[in-house]
């Protein structure tokens, strides 16, 4: 047991009451993808209680292993009383031998069974863990109970809470497989107390959290408009980044590699950068030869499956040197803003007053062009083909070029233009076309709306007002600007240079919360989470962020603008959202917002589609119930059918199967608060088999039974608030 008083916070948890533990694992037979019995790893106990302590806890504040309890265990007892933020922690290897530490890496979660002694109502806890690195800083995230659990209240009574353990070394050094202690914070006034009777590690995954229902109901209508329809490409089911064992049981033909570090990624030493996101750092594992490599390795295994890749070359003019090297070194270049933790010379080219160091790109990049790509592509194409037999099938060029000047400031720091985007894509598409004409080329991979309208160079030091480089190129906007030039091109040369429009999409801040990186259940922020959506098709849906007062002031229906311009400037090229991520991943709006996008992506016939990078928590059932809804293959269809509804909470994306000719119909209820009773209308009658992602079911995809047949082409179904349901009729 541990009793502690505590506060303050971070991320996604959730709480089960007395014995939840040995509940976790009893779910419903009709649940598919349910996982094996759930194991677990407890490295502390009140019936062993072990390891050493440490406290910042003030007057009256202490930390103690082994204090009696009310119920006769024996408890860590954590007491806070004094002013300001206080800190305490557990090392349950008692910081020897050195090298002691518990793996966590086979688990997935971290759960804490606690109960508050005290009566206050704000009472939190806030929890992060310690690895035996000894890294400079702290290592980890921090996880707020409270605040990003959904947790009301801590009762009396014991609960389990389970927090996400990747969560705690996300975009952090913290080492899960060195784990040895956990640290508590609080920075509330007045005395708090809890006990914990264990800290454990289990392979049970954190349980949705819900929304509160109203009550009501509402009522929504649907009808089948016309059988005729189009193809919906394989493709839009993508991601950046699968497993094998994902790819093949969601049959997915194609994985994106690509993001910050492919700009600089060097193939003949397999080596790339953390760039800003991590210290401008080197990195990668050293490779005997070329054919080791992340690309050919990614290949290789995609090929051993059937399926191929879209692959990022980069096009910046400078790859690593090494994979240890660093662009910002203090000993050189002075004191910075942030070193990287372990490694006080390794700076973040900030210097102290703020400005950006001016450093050697030589320093940690070697420069590079056109033929070291062409090379590259030469040794992919001799080791496992052309895309024409079963090599890659897309390569794109570079990842976000208008940021560059950003995110690869140590080699990169004027702001890329027009001009200078136009004449990379032309130098390295004719290098990549040279070495495999049956492959296809992407570009520009747009990093979101600004640069759909304006050059990097267009910020002029007033934040875009007078978008000096724009107004040299007639004033047309960048993404236009940029598909004219390529058709331009296929029309002097008879071939295209550029075969697909990549650009990339996140729904944008609104009133200091984000999207794609907030969590928890507040409700603002989650229906704004799915109201983004809108943003990608929908002309009568005004922005809510700062898009609004961006760009053309119109409404973004980003797709559809792409497509308009495609349609003027060069006919017949294609759409890839090559990025893009609606996060919500710890609630049922992570799974709706992705089952909404692979809606619009079939509807709006884009041709490729990846998420940034795998799908998580309530993202990833939304793969099975698209892909493989019954875990023997079952999947919504291929060959698009209009519908048209009439209530804006819900939505219906329908398609005819090949395999068996049945309909399937994928049927959303965005209401968080509302279940509704819906009507479906569609010719002739059917037997009809449902599957459903809601918050009853959590992470998985449910089957419903006993739907019954419908009745003169109507069926009539009852929708649970926040639900996404796919519906399987056959004649």
């Amino acid at each position: 047991m541990v009793r502690a008083f505590l506060a303050a916070g971070m991320v996604s948890l959730l709480v089960f009451g007395t014995g939840a533990l040995s509940r976790m694992s009893d779910r419903r037979n009709n649940v598919y993808g349910r996982d094996p019995e759930p194991t677990s790893r407890t490295v502390w106990t009140s019936e062993r209680p072990t390891g050493k302590v440490w406290e910042k806890l003030g007057s009256g504040g202490f930390i103690r292993i082994g204090t009696p309890n009310r119920s006769g265990g024996a408890t860590l007892a954590i007491h806070m009383e004094a002013e300001g933020t206080r800190l305490c922690g557990l090392n349950w290897k008692g910081w020897y031998p050195v090298d002691a530490c518990d793996d966590a890496t086979p688990f997935n979660s971290l759960a804490i069974r606690i109960r508050q002694i005290t009566n206050a109502p704000n009472a939190d806890l806030v929890v992060s863990l310690t690895d035996n690195t000894k890294a400079e800083g702290k290592a980890s995230n921090s996880f707020s109970l409270l605040q990003q659990g959904g947790i009301r209240y801590i009762t009396s009574e014991w609960q389990t809470i389970v927090l996400p353990l990747a969560e705690f070394a996300r975009d952090r050094p913290l080492k899960l497989d060195k784990l040895w202690g956990i640290d508590f914070e609080n920075s509330q006034k007045g005395i708090i107390e809890f006990e914990i009777d264990s800290i454990a590690f289990t392979s049970e995954l954190p349980p949705m959290l819900k929304f509160e229902t109203d009550g009501k109901r509402i009522e929504g209508s649907a009808r089948l408009l016309t059988h005729d329809g189009w193809a919906i490409p394989e493709t839009i089911y993508g991601l950046c980044g699968a497993s094998a064992e994902k790819l093949r049981e969601y049959d997915l033909p194609l994985t994106r590699w690509g993001g910050n570090t492919s700009s600089k990624y060097n193939w003949k030493i397999n080596a790339d950068s953390g760039a800003k996101d991590w210290f401008f750092k080197n990195r990668g594992t050293p490779v005997a030869e070329p054919s080791e490599n992340n690309w050919h390795r990614l290949i290789r295994d995609n090929k051993s499956i059937g399926a191929s890749a879209y692959l990022t070359v980069p096009t910046l003019g400078w790859v690593a040197r090494d994979n240890r090297s660093a662009s910002y070194s203090v000993h050189r270049y002075g004191v910075q803003k942030a070193t990287e933790p372990g490694n006080a010379d390794i700076g973040n080219g900030i210097d102290a007053s703020g400005l950006h160091v001016r450093n050697n790109p030589e320093d940690a990049s070697i420069q590079v062009g056109p033929d070291f790509v062409a090379e590259g592509v030469r040794h992919v194409v001799k080791n496992v083909g052309r895309a024409s037999d079963g090599g890659v099938r897309y390569w794109v060029l570079d990842n976000e070029p208008m940021l560059w000047h950003d995110t690869h400031r140590d080699v990169h720091p004027h702001p890329a233009s027009y001009d200078e985007l136009w004449t990379k894509t032309v130098e390295y598409a004719e290098a990549i076309r040279k070495e495999d004409p049956t492959a296809k080329i992407a570009g520009f991979c747009s990093w979101g709306w600004t640069d759909l309208f304006a050059s990097a160079a267009d910020e002029a030091g007033n934040n875009y007002r007078t978008r000096p480089d724009c107004n040299r190129h007639n004033g047309m906007p960048l993404g236009e600007w940029f598909i004219m030039k390529c058709g331009e091109y296929k029309a002097k040369r008879g071939k295209p240079l550029v075969d697909v429009f990549d650009f990339h999409w996140y729904p944008q801040e609104l009133n200091g919360r984000k999207p794609y990186e907030d969590k928890g259940m507040n409700l603002s922020l989650n229906e704004y989470r799915l109201r983004s959506t809108r943003e990608l098709w929908d002309a009568s849906y005004t922005s809510e962020s700062w898009i609004r007062g961006a760009g053309d002031g119109k409404p973004a229906q980003v797709i559809r603008r792409i497509q308009q311009w495609i349609a003027r400037h060069n006919p017949g090229m294609e759409v890839a959202l090559g990025e893009y991520n609606f996060g919500g991943t710890d609630n049922i709006t992570g799974a709706i917002a992705q089952a909404e996008t692979f809606g619009i992506l079939a509807r709006e016939k884009v041709a490729l589609g990846f998420l940034w990078q795998s799908p998580e928590g309530t993202q990833a059932p939304v793969w099975q119930l698209f892909r493989n809804y019954d875990g023997r293959g079952g999947r919504f269809g291929e060959h698009y059918l209009p519908t048209i509804c009439d209530r804006r909470e819900l939505t219906v994306h329908m398609a005819r199967r090949r395999s068996d000719n049945a309909l399937t119909a994928a049927v959303i209820n965005r209401s968080l608060s509302s279940a509704a009773d819906f009507t479906l209308t569609l010719p002739g009658d059917h037997n009809v088999q449902a599957w459903r992602i809601d918050q009853e079911h959590g992470n998985r995809v449910a089957e419903t039974p006993d739907i019954p047949r419908t009745q003169k082409g109507i069926l009539k179904l009852k929708l649970p608030a926040g639900s996404v349901t796919m519906l399987v009729l056959k004649e």
